[in-house]
């Protein structure tokens, strides 16, 4: 087995035994944490003195729990890594309150004073929430946002476009993913409790998000969070766009319960446009419960939280393009319409919280995430040719603080289990019809998916922060290491039922008759192995540093630098198969290509880690202003991003799983060719597996395959900023211009090529070469790291925190952003390079999105809140040919492709004490979409026909139409 580096074992052995050792108090965590700023200063004499050697206290006012430190010789003192709360600030008995959130930093002021009778009192002189973050662009969502602003689904997740430059985007399955810029969601990371819950695996960005309709924690359990749209610290890591850090909740000295169930179905919503002939069911019903508290007061404190999120949404079944050229049979003709797509999800998350004494605290935490959720039927695929997909996400959590009077130290263990496993829903054959112009009609009987994809294993990471460090000014400097050893696995056998396709017009154009196959297609594993079947050891080492140095009292400068190690023995010991390398040699046809083939070979020797992932990270701040209300701030950063472990094992998968194809003689209008080995008289024996079986003679696999590059790259972003952040009395705004250029993206190439090397033949611009592959195996199919995008940015932000009866926060972006593939699409076979595909608009990213949210508090303990998300029209991809074949990739606007949504969310409460004394009930009302705008999310772009550029009807809308959701609750 491969291993790391002596040198960097030996590094990160002695920096966790070295860090864990030193452990002497309780900060909290470090990417979640707040920091406490400020000054004390003595004007007893008429002079203004610095008031060094004052003790400071920070008691959490919910827990209990004290934090100490002392003044420095100029009066300053600073708290890092506080929990997010509100905590009373004592200095010689003086007491004040202050809120902290996730990733801020507050500045509290006092001044000791003389009085008439010349006692010394204490004052407080000053205190404001400020930024200092360097070039960080984010935005906090509090709990009061996260309760009160209008939702359809509880995924906290959904409030992350309130930060500029953030889409949250809503699949037609009900599935939520981020999308940070012009970037794919896989470049996204969330950290929750300071813990990342990347997917190593699949496109997600977090583990269970990959086309799920599930929520990744228990809304009820999120304390609060931050979106940081770019320019993070050090300590953030695999992310490329957005960074999400987000803290749970703890239990306090009171004793808590909450209580809470949605509900909504077709009865509470407006018909789709495609709903002509009346609603089909559809259900959504969530419930939870939560409960917090004490087990020893100040000292020892425990939180519970489940919720049960049970789904019935509508998909629809309208069949290919072929469908109009047929009469169905009423078999067939009743797998056409809408059906309901169930999906159930059990979520729980517990935690325990223990201050072991004034220095030591240790967190334990745990989330069980499973759900099933029946669905990928839609389009041409009948009900029953859908999957069943099973997702588990389950982790595990344990940290340990402690504090001293110059630093603090933070040591975690985490361990994860996650898998995402979609099988098709019927075991029986399948059977997809066409015309005989090869049109799709309907796909029925058994589908042909089966995956086993996920990630498991355990990690340990350390942060070390230097509190007072004094030099031109005074330094908080943080360290950390984080160190992981995963077990990637993948199997994909598809098909997994073999497939047949019928010509139903076998008996004449028109007429509808399921004779006989013309082909036939299904999965054969290697000899000896379970094919398709990848695990994959992965080890990972990160390092980093940060200095957060006060130059002045004006001046803030952050300066940090992390590098990230990554282990992936399967890649580096590879060894392409000798059969393969003797095919791949005398390949006349790859002479002239524009690839060397020897790039790909590899013999376990060829290929080395990545060790280059250095990562700086530089921003500052600073305070225009004597009273503080205007600061600048900037900053570059570089972000290294991952490969999915989905596209890499590949390479290995398609060795030892392949899809075997035959065609039968018998149909006029597809004949296959007497002469090749593939093609044979129908027998109907060859609709069993024993039957299939008798046509192969054994089970060599050489079928198309994938070859990685021996010195494949990891992807990775540039992120610059530049603005200003104001105060205005009441209201905080913010303008920042920003740019973002990622690389390295990863993609597909086509390998094969015509005889004499070239990619399209003589003369023209079109037609993939598929029929010149490998000779006596198939296509070749390799990968390349040249996808880039590259986005400019103009970002407003104007909040007023709900204060005397209402509040109001806008999000605004300008975005200017371009691609060299369309950033959702991995397989680049178009064209025999990806800067063949040229520079272009990024699609689904609209030049303006603007994001305003507003509460406001009636009469008779009446909450009203709104969100009203606005978009301009969004760029969609189409080809374009000419009378000879010819074509290019163009761009489209459609004119009916902006966003439109105005939600509305009625809160009542009713004080009781019924049960538990100042306890209350609740009930909501959630109007989404209540103009009932269309929000088109699907358009015809066939530049042929009189309907390019208009919506598809046949479609749902983007978010769907006007729905109520009703919700009610208890808590005490």
């Amino acid at each position: 087995m491969n291993t790391a580096p002596h040198w960097i074992k030996r590094s990160a052995l002695a920096v966790v035994i070295a860090s864990a050792g030193v452990t002497s108090f309780p900060t909290l965590a470090q990417i979640e944490g707040a920091t406490l700023r400020g000054k004390v200063v003595s004007t007893v004499d008429s002079a203004v003195d610095s008031a060094a050697g004052k003790k400071v206290m920070a008691r959490d006012t919910e827990r209990g729990y004290v934090n100490e430190t002392t003044t420095r010789e100029d009066g300053s003192y600073v708290f890092v890594g506080l929990r997010p709360g509100t905590y009373q600030v004592i200095v010689d008995g003086d007491v004040e309150e202050i809120t902290l959130r996730v990733g801020q930093s507050a500045r509290l002021n006092f001044d000791v004073a003389a009085s008439d009778d010349n006692v010394e009192v204490i004052t407080v002189s000053g205190t404001r929430i400020e930024a200092f973050s360097g070039g960080e662009i984010g935005t906090n969502i509090t709990p009061e946002m996260m309760m009160r602003l209008p939702q359809n689904n509880r995924n906290f997740l959904a409030f992350a476009d309130l930060a500029p430059g953030v889409q949250v985007n809503t699949g037609a399955d009900g599935s939520v993913s981020l999308r940070g810029g012009a970037q794919h969601q896989r470049s996204v990371n969330v950290f929750l409790d300071g813990v990342s819950q990347k997917d190593y695996v699949l496109q997600g960005g977090v583990t269970g998000q990959d086309s799920s309709r599930g929520n990744p924690f228990p809304q009820s359990a999120i304390g609060e969070y931050k979106v940081i749209t770019q320019n993070y610290k050090a300590e953030y890591d695999q992310v490329g766009s957005t960074a999400i850090t987000a803290v749970t909740r703890s239990g306090t000295n009171e004793f808590e319960g909450d209580f809470f169930v949605d509900y909504t179905d077709e009865g509470f919503r407006e018909a789709e446009p495609n709903e002509t002939e009346g609603k089909t069911r559809s259900l959504i019903r969530h419930a939870g419960a939560t409960f917090a508290g004490p087990i020893i007061k100040d000292q020892l404190h425990f939180l519970a939280s489940y919720e049960k999120k049970t789904i019935a949404q509508p998909q629809d079944v309208i069949g290919g393009s072929g469908i109009d050229f047929v009469t169905l049979p009423s078999e067939y003709a009743s797998s056409i319409g809408r059906f309901a797509s169930d999906f159930e999800e059990d979520l729980f998350f517990g935690k325990i919280d223990w201050m072991i004494n004034a220095d030591q605290t240790i967190e334990a935490s745990v989330k069980l995430r499973d759900e099933s959720d029946v669905s990928g039927f839609g389009g041409a695929n009948a009900y029953e040719y859908g999957v069943d997909r099973e997702v588990k996400d389950h982790r595990y959590h344990v940290k340990y603080t402690y504090t001293a009077d110059a630093w603090q130290n933070e040591f975690r263990v985490t361990y994860e289990d996650a898998a995402w496993n979609p099988r098709a829903f019927t075991d029986e054959i399948g059977m997809r019809l066409e015309t005989a112009e090869n049109q799709s009609i309907i796909n029925v009987g058994g589908g042909q998916d089966y995956q086993e994809k996920g990630q498991k294993g355990w990690g340990i990471q350390n942060d070390f922060t230097w509190l007072d460090l004094e030099w031109n000014g005074y330094h908080v400097i943080k360290a950390g290491i984080k160190y992981k050893d995963i077990e990637l696995r993948t199997i994909q056998q598809q098909p997994i039922n073999p497939q047949y396709y019928y010509n139903v017009e076998f008996n004449g154009q028109g007429e509808f008759d399921v004779v006989q196959p013309y082909r036939v297609q299904w999965g054969i594993p290697a000899s000896g192995s379970v094919g398709g079947a990848v695990e994959a050891k992965n080890r990972q080492l990160g390092l980093y540093i940060q200095d957060d140095w006060e130059v002045t009292d004006r001046l803030t400068m952050n300066i940090g630098i992390r590098w990230d190690y990554e282990e992936t023995p399967s890649y580096k010991n590879y060894q392409t198969p000798d059969e393969l390398v003797e095919a791949l040699r005398g390949w006349e046809n790859i002479e002239n290509a524009n690839y060397n083939i020897d790039d790909y070979i590899s013999t376990g020797v060829e290929r080395e880690y990545f060790t280059g992932a250095w990562q700086p990270r530089l921003g500052f701040s600073y305070v225009m202003d004597e009273d503080r209300n205007h600061m600048l701030f900037g900053g570059y950063g570089r972000s290294y991003d991952r490969n999915q472990f989905d596209f890499m094992q590949l390479e290995m998968s398609t060795g030892s799983f392949t899809t075997a194809e035959y065609f039968f003689q018998g149909d006029a209008a597809n004949p296959c060719d007497d002469s090749s080995t593939n093609c044979v008289p129908w027998d109907a024996s060859y609709l069993t597996q024993s039957g299939l079986d008798s046509l192969i003679a054994s089970t060599e696999i050489r079928g198309t395959r994938y070859m990685l590059p021996n010195d494949l790259k990891m992807p990775y972003s540039d992120q610059m900023s530049f603005g200003v952040r104001s105060v205005f009395g009441d209201w905080n705004t913010e303008v920042s211009l920003a740019r973002v250029v990622s690389k390295n993206g990863f993609n597909w190439l086509l390998g094969n090529r015509l005889p004499n090397g070239e990619f399209f033949q003589e003369g023209t611009n079109w037609g993939s070469p598929w029929g010149y592959g490998i000779p006596g195996w198939g296509s070749l199919i390799i990968a390349t790291n040249d996808g880039e995008t590259r986005a400019n940015n103009l970002y407003f932000k104007l909040n007023r925190s709900h204060k005397d009866g209402w509040g109001v926060n806008l999000a605004y972006t300008f975005t200017d952003a371009e691609e060299n593939r369309v950033y959702s699409e991995v397989y680049a076979f178009d064209y025999e390079s990806v800067g063949d595909y040229g520079w272009n608009k990024s699609v689904g990213v609209p030049d303006h999105r603007v994001v305003i949210t507003g509460s406001y508090d009636l009469p008779w303990n009446i909450a009203l809140t709104a969100k009203y998300t606005w978009s301009s029209e969004r760029i969609f991809q189409y080809t374009l040919c000419d009378d000879n074949n010819q074509c290019t990739f163009e761009r489209a606007e459609p004119s009916k492709s902006g966003y439109s949504r105005f939600d509305l969310a009625l809160n009542k409460d009713f004080p009781t004490d019924y049960l538990v004394a100042n306890s209350v009930a609740w009930i909501r009302f959630d109007v989404q979409n209540l103009f009932n705008e269309d929000n088109y999310g699907n358009f015809y772009l066939n530049p042929d026909l009189e309907t390019f550029g208009q919506p598809n009807s046949n479609s749902a809308s983007n978010g769907g139409m006007r729905q109520l959701k009703l919700s009610a609750g208890w808590r005490f």
